[in-house]
């Protein structure tokens, strides 16, 4: 199977993440020394550079010549700070082995250490941290990162997600999303292996050409394919959007939403959206642009990229009906972004609505 390894390997990489995410939120929540601003005023936590590292050291074990785009840099961070993320990944590394590591276990013989790139002192993490300055493009292979998607749910004890995705030539080939505090039953759906999925909530992961799944965090080998609903106008479409009125623009999306005749909208951060919309818990997915100059992050959509479309769905610049350019850099030239659940009638509608809108503007 193609990218048979890539996937096993970021799918331990995001349990292990979900581990060290999902218990210092509360923490970090508590704690306002283990968050910092930088310099374009977003928050960052002591758990994003943690994750960032961990995720980035398995890949360096495993595929030593690729390169990451991560969205986190070591630039600015006091010996305090990168003594508090060092404590951490070493404190996952212990709950991993618990959770993960008896006898038997294939999970237990995951390489997650780089010999190259170790994790002991602090100028090793950082060193590993800025091993995600890689610039992307459209001749190469690289994995993108977002080691917490949706860091402002995160600090609200709300949703977020860890996200990475394997770009081949300026294609988004491979992706994977772990959504520690998603529980299904709080957006309409029914929780699979609810004991396991409460405690850890999910793991979304798609490879192009090849389906689309999900399982509980915990459960090693459970799973189940996922599929965007499939409807005949856009005025039963559920409408997934962002909670922070700071990161798309909800005024013109409520108007795009009245066009379309509709009427019911979940607000929630990250890319947890994407993976209801490949549930067929929501059905389009509008993030238009506060500010026409504004760019797009390839880190924020390439890992629901893949996973959108090998639900059956279709993902677009929402000033035209064209695919996603993933091979551009660090960020996407489009003017925002929309997904849904198609099919391409519905999907072209939908765009041509958020045209009209932003037009106006």
């Amino acid at each position: 199977m193609p990218f048979e390894k890539e996937l096993f390997v970021a799918t331990q990489a995001l349990r292990k993440t979900s581990l060290l995410t999902k218990r210092i939120q509360a923490q970090v929540i508590a704690s306002k020394d283990s968050t910092i601003t930088k310099e374009d005023t977003s928050p960052v936590t002591v758990g994003d550079y943690a994750a960032q590292a961990i995720i980035i050291n398995a890949i360096k074990a495993n595929f030593p010549n690729d390169k990451i785009v991560g969205e986190e840099e070591s630039k600015g961070l006091t010996s305090e700070f990168v003594t508090k993320i060092l404590r951490e990944i070493q404190a996952t590394d212990v709950q991993y082995k618990n959770k993960f590591g008896a006898s038997g276990s294939p999970l237990s013989q995951f390489q997650f250490t780089s010999s190259q790139f170790p994790l002991d002192s602090l100028d090793d993490v950082r060193k590993v941290i800025d091993l995600g300055d890689f610039e992307g493009g459209s001749k190469s292979r690289f994995w993108c990162l977002d080691p917490i998607d949706g860091t402002k749910g995160f600090l609200r004890g709300e949703q977020y997600a860890v996200c990475l995705a394997l770009i081949v030539d300026g294609v988004v080939q491979l992706g994977c999303i772990g959504c520690p505090n998603l529980q299904l039953s709080q957006w309409g759906g029914k929780d699979a292996n609810a004991g396991l999925a409460q405690e850890l909530g999910y793991i979304f992961r798609a490879v192009r050409g090849q389906g689309a799944f999900f399982s509980p965090t915990l459960a090693e080998f459970d799973w189940a394919p996922v599929h965007c609903r499939t409807l005949a106008s856009t005025n039963p479409m559920v409408s997934l959007e962002g909670v922070e009125k700071g990161h798309s623009a909800h005024s013109e999306q409520s108007q795009v939403k009245e066009a379309l005749g509709i009427s019911q909208s979940l607000h929630l951060d990250s890319q947890v959206k994407y993976c209801l919309l490949a549930l067929g818990l929501g059905d389009v997915y509008l993030r238009l642009p506060l500010k026409l100059s504004y760019q797009e992050k390839i880190w924020d959509h390439a890992a629901g990229n893949v996973l959108v479309h090998e639900a059956g769905g279709m993902h677009t610049e929402s000033f035209k009906n064209e695919p996603l350019d993933f091979s551009k850099g660090r960020t996407l030239l489009s003017k925002g972004v929309i997904a849904s659940s198609g099919p391409a009638e519905l999907h072209e509608k939908v765009v041509k609505a958020a045209s009209d809108v932003m037009n106006d503007k």
